[in-house]
């Protein structure tokens, strides 16, 4: 039996396309991790914004309340904010500790810290072109 020219074409065609649907799982998941990375890192930085950098708790929301529309792939967002708030807990008693035990070095880890997170959460925001 013999195999037009074009046959080998289409089997790999159709090889390639059950391959790449396959592979959509793996993507999905990869991007769903970043997105739960991306809300938990939030987390941690208002919080720690909210306790150092004089950032309002209107301002905290406001932020979160951008972000969740942002990211409406994130079913658990609110968990996910949670646990990176949490997650900081420790800097914040370091740096509360640091405030009372050395005010100077205190002051000037805050100004660059704070003017740091001023600069990553307006980035963050930041819509991006597709690659």
């Amino acid at each position: 039996m013999r195999h037009g020219p074009y046959c080998c074409r289409t089997i790999l065609a159709a090889m390639s396309a059950l391959w790449l649907s396959s592979m959509s799982p793996v993507f999905n998941a990869a991007a769903a991790e970043e997105s739960y990375v991306k809300v938990e890192t939030a987390g941690e930085r208002a919080h720690f914004a909210e306790a150092f950098c004089q950032t309002p708790p209107e301002r905290v929301e406001a932020y979160k309340a951008r972000l969740r529309n942002r990211l409406p792939d994130v079913h658990d967002f609110d968990q996910r904010w949670q646990l990176g708030w949490t997650r900081v807990d420790g800097q914040v008693r370091d740096m509360s500790a640091l405030r009372d035990s050395n005010p100077a070095e205190f002051a000037s880890r805050i100004k660059v810290n704070c003017e740091r997170l001023k600069w990553m959460a307006q980035n963050s925001l930041r819509i991006r072109p597709p690659k």
